[in-house]
């Protein structure tokens, strides 16, 4: 049984950068969005998701607001953990070079 509500509390580093991109301005969660998907993502091969899965939730959550930054979180739910951590580090960075 997951002992997590959600995915990403799993990993606390990881956590924090979601709760850290929910509090920004939806400018810079785009930003934030275009790093991850174009910049540390781009290569990483994901696992498989339809796309029935993917538009399932739309706008349950406050990331599906914008699709840009719906998709960079899954792509992040969907990395490898270690991949997931080491991106969530950067981005971590790139939020406080933003501030």
């Amino acid at each position: 049984m997951n002992m997590f509500k959600r995915w990403y509390d799993a990993d606390a580093v990881v956590a924090k950068v979601i709760n850290d991109m929910e509090k920004l301005p939806e400018a810079l969660q785009i930003m934030c969005a275009e790093y991850i998907i174009d910049d540390l993502l781009k290569d990483v091969e994901l696992k498989e998701m339809s796309l029935d899965d993917q538009y399932n939730y739309i706008m349950r959550r406050w990331y599906d607001k914008n699709i840009k930054v719906s998709h960079a979180i899954e792509y992040l739910r969907l990395c490898p953990d270690d991949i997931r951590r080491e991106t969530a580090l950067k981005v971590q960075k790139y939020i406080k070079k933003l501030s």
